[in-house]
């Protein structure tokens, strides 16, 4: 069943005066709602006032500051979308009993909330399936170079359609062809990576994953094999689901990947993007990404228009049932916590994912639109 909805109008008429007169959730976001998370919003105010819940949203400008919203202090549930709080603003909670968002936070508000002992919720998950189908697509469609068929098509109409004497036509310089017994490893065991890693085997191809941040045993429970960052050149596709400053293909890595292999991107900070460019704009590698180093990219960019390239413009999250979801996760768990539970633990944010001080390598993914909220 859908949850209820209620319009902005009517919850703003019930907290008049931006005075917060102890609602149990405050949701702030960046101004860019309507744009980066269309359908969210309902669907998270209706679902967390279906279980009864009051709360306020608030839109908080890029110099706002959270603690000077009136009565924060009595706050116990806090969302943030698009929006990074300071020390200070966790400190002006007082009752904070959970916080919730779309991908971690400041490895400075993570140590915060882990001192206080308080959860942080990341709901992205909820748009996990909608990210691994993106990179499924864009295996098969780097696989059987069908956007240069389309194109072919849409340009040349009947002369693009193969002779009867074709029996072969996909591009030969690169990996091509079915993904079944083809070798694939992702990086990331997160919710992404591990829903690739499902759907590849489905599809017959023979799979590891790499993920120095997690356990051993992960990978026994999930029935992966492990390999290290290091030892992924040897794969045909190699599908880039998550990254942080620890997950990432390093420079060495990319320049050791096997010459007509498949790189697939869904996370800029998870690979050297910089490397990755040089070898496909020599012919070295084919890549089939939504992610890039500069959004959006220039029309004049040399790496639009190859034919050993797939293009999407950071839209791998960007579904309506995405949105639904995300929603939901941050719903539940809020519900969950709030009711005197904990939050789900495979919606919790893992302290090596935030911890920027273990590599000093920049994540090219600050730009809004990027792979990193999609």
């Amino acid at each position: 069943m859908a949850a209820p909805t209620v319009d902005d109008a009517s919850h703003r008429r019930r907290f008049a005066g931006r005075t917060l007169d102890c609602p149990d959730v405050l949701i702030v976001d960046d101004g860019y709602l309507k744009a980066t998370w269309p359908f969210l919003a309902d669907r998270l105010r209706g679902g967390l006032v279906g279980q009864g819940h009051t709360l306020l949203w608030e839109t908080v400008a890029a110099d706002g500051r959270l603690r000077k919203i009136p009565g924060i202090g009595e706050v116990p549930a806090l969302v943030l979308i698009g929006v990074e709080p300071e020390p200070a603003d966790i400190a002006a909670l007082s009752r904070l009993a959970v916080v919730a968002g779309i991908g971690g936070v400041d490895p400075a508000i993570a140590t915060a909330l882990a001192d206080r002992g308080i959860p942080y919720v990341d709901g992205s998950r909820g748009h996990s399936d909608s990210r691994a189908e993106m990179a499924i697509a864009l295996i098969l469609a780097g696989l059987r170079s069908l956007p240069s068929w389309h194109t072919a098509m849409v340009a040349e109409g009947p002369r693009a359609w193969p002779l009867p004497s074709w029996q072969y036509v996909d591009h030969p310089g690169f990996v091509n062809g079915t993904l079944r017994g083809k070798t694939v490893i992702v990086v990331g065991l997160g919710p992404v990576g591990m829903r690739v890693a499902e759907l590849c085997t489905e599809f017959g191809a023979t799979v590891a994953v790499s993920d120095p941040d997690a356990d051993e045993v992960e990978f026994a429970v999930r029935d992966v094999q492990r390999i290290d960052l290091a030892h992924v050149c040897g794969a045909d596709i190699v599908v880039v689901a998550e990254g942080s400053p620890r997950l990432r293909v390093a420079k060495t890595a990319v320049d050791r990947l096997t010459v007509g292999s498949l790189v697939v991107t869904l996370d800029a900070a998870g690979i050297d993007l910089a490397a990755l460019r040089a070898r496909v704009l020599r012919g070295e590698l084919a890549w089939a990404t939504d992610v890039y180093e500069t959004v959006p990219v220039p029309l004049h960019d040399p790496i639009l228009g190859r034919d050993n390239v797939v293009h999407t413009p950071g839209i791998a999250g960007r579904t309506r049932e995405a949105n639904y979801s995300v929603a939901d996760v941050l719903a539940q768990n809020i519900t969950r916590v709030l009711c005197g539970g904990q939050p789900w633990p495979w919606d919790g944010v893992p302290r090596a994912r935030s911890d920027l001080s273990q590599d000093p390598a920049p994540s090219p993914e600050g730009a809004k639109g990027t792979g990193a909220q999609t």
